[in-house]
C-alpha cells in the first residue's frame, strides 16, 4: 500500500478538520489503496505548534513553513491558512514538488489565482481546492440527475448560504470578518461553486453587499474599521439562459449553517438544504396530473452516507451523515467523567431502568394486557 506524507499548515478549525478527516480516513475506506501519514503540522507559535503534532497525532512539527517543504517525506501539503496567505503558499509548494490541497477559495482574487495556475502547470503536480459541499451523495446525486436530463433545461435557481454569526456588535473581529475574509470569499465561495457546478457557467451577474457595522472591536478593546461585508445578494444569468440568485450572509437570524438549493427545470424541479443533508428532493414534471394528484410532488429521495465503494462500507450506509460525531462526544464524556471524578451517563440506573422497560414491552405483547413498572 502506498503512503503519502502529509503536511498540514494551520492549526485552526480547518487545520483541525483536515487532520481529523485524514486520521479517520482508513476506517471510512478500508481498501483504498494508499494511506496518509501525518508527517508534520506546521503553525506560527511554537507552543501551538507542539500542541497540535501531540493533539493531531504528527511525527513532528515547525513554525517554519520552508522546513515543511523540505521535508522529502512529505508528498501533500494541506494549506489551512487564512486567505491573503493562500497565493504564495500554494506557490511556493508546488515549486518544491508538493501536491497541494488548499481550502477554498483558492485565493483573494482573480490575479493570485492565475498566478497559482501558473505554477500547477509548471510543476505538473495536482491541486485542489476544498469545496467540500460537492462531495455529499444528496448533490452528487443532483449532479448526476440534472445531467441525465431529469429535470430538463434549466430555467431558473436559488443559491444561499446564511449564518447569524455576525449580527452581535460587541463580537471581536477575526481575519474571516475582515476584509481578507468577508462572506463573499467565506460563504458566498461555497454557494457560487454549488451553483457553477450544478447548473454551469455564469454569463453575467449583479450583486450587492451589506456591511452591518462600519467598525468592530478587536482583542485589545480598540475599534477597528478593517470590516467585510456581512451579506451579498446576486442576480446571475447563465450561458444556458437560466435566471436566479444567490446570497451569503452571516446577518441571517435563527440560522446556523443553512446552506440551500433550489433548481427549477422545464421537466423537473430540485430542492436541498445542508440541514438535512441526507435527503434530495425532486420534483418530476413529467408525470401526468390525476386525480388526487397520483404521483406528481416532490420526492425524498433518502441518499444518506451512500458514497460508491470503497466508501459506504464504513459508515454502514443507513446511518446519517455526521452519525459519527455522536460517538466521539458519548466517548469523550466518558473519558471526560472517568479523568475528572464526575458522573457518567448514561450510568447503570439509567440502563437497569431501559432494559426494565425493555422487558415490559415484550411481557405485555405476549400477555396481550398492560404491564406496569416499578417506581
Amino acid at each position: 500500500m502506498q503512503e503519502i506524507g502529509i503536511g498540514v499548515v494551520g492549526w485552526g478549525f480547518m487545520g483541525r478538520t483536515h487532520t481529523h478527516v485524514l486520521r479517520e480516513l482508513g476506517l471510512f475506506y478500508e481498501k483504498a489503496p494508499f494511506r496518509p501519514v501525518l508527517k508534520c503540522v506546521c503553525t506560527r507559535r511554537e507552543e501551538a505548534a507542539r500542541q497540535a503534532m501531540r493533539d493531531g497525532g504528527f511525527e513532528r512539527c515547525t513554525t517554519n513553513y520552508s522546513e515543511l517543504l523540505a521535508m522529502e517525506d512529505i508528498q501533500v501539503v494541506s494549506i489551512c491558512t487564512p486567505n491573503g496567505l493562500h497565493r504564495d503558499m500554494a506557490v511556493q509548494a508546488l515549486q518544491a514538488g508538493k501536491h497541494v490541497y488548499v481550502d477554498k477559495p483558492l485565493a483573494m482574487d482573480e490575479a493570485e489565482a492565475l498566478e497559482i495556475r501558473q505554477a500547477v502547470h509548471d510543476s505538473g503536480l495536482s491541486l485542489q481546492v476544498v469545496h467540500n459541499n460537492r462531495f455529499l451523495p444528496s448533490t452528487m446525486r443532483a449532479r448526476e440527475l440534472i445531467q441525465a436530463g431529469r429535470i430538463g433545461q434549466i430555467l431558473s435557481f436559488r443559491f444561499d448560504y446564511l449564518h447569524s454569526g455576525s449580527i452581535d456588535p460587541a463580537k471581536t473581529l477575526g481575519w474571516k470578518m475582515s476584509r481578507e475574509g468577508g462572506v463573499l470569499l467565506d460563504l458566498m465561495s461555497h454557494a457560487a461553486d454549488l451553483a457553477l457546478w450544478l447548473c454551469g457557467p455564469a454569463d453575467r451577474v449583479l450583486c450587492d453587499t451589506r456591511l452591518l457595522y462600519d467598525e468592530r472591536p478587536l482583542k485589545d478593546g480598540t475599534l477597528s474599521d478593517d470590516v467585510g461585508e456581512d451579506q451579498v445578494v446576486a442576480l446571475m444569468r447563465l450561458k444556458c439562459g437560466a435566471l436566479g440568485t444567490l446570497e451569503a450572509s452571516k446577518i441571517a437570524t435563527g440560522t446556523d449553517d443553512e446552506l440551500l438549493f433550489s433548481i427549477y427545470g422545464a421537466k423537473g424541479a430540485l430542492r436541498w438544504n445542508l440541514m438535512e443533508a441526507d435527503y434530495l428532493h425532486f420534483y418530476d414534471n413529467t408525470l401526468p396530473e390525476e386525480p388526487l394528484g397520483g404521483e406528481k410532488g416532490f420526492r425524498k429521495i433518502s441518499c444518506g452516507a451512500r458514497f460508491e465503494k470503497p466508501g459506504g462500507i464504513f459508515l454502514p450506509v443507513k446511518n446519517t451523515i455526521g452519525w459519527d460525531r455522536s460517538h466521539m462526544h458519548c466517548y469523550y464524556s466518558f473519558l471526560n467523567a472517568v479523568a475528572c471524578g464526575g458522573p457518567v451517563s448514561p450510568d447503570i440506573e439509567e440502563a437497569l431502568a431501559l432494559q426494565r422497560l425493555m422487558d415490559a414491552m415484550r411481557r405485555s405483547r405476549a400477555e396481550g394486557r398492560w404491564i406496569s413498572l416499578p417506581d
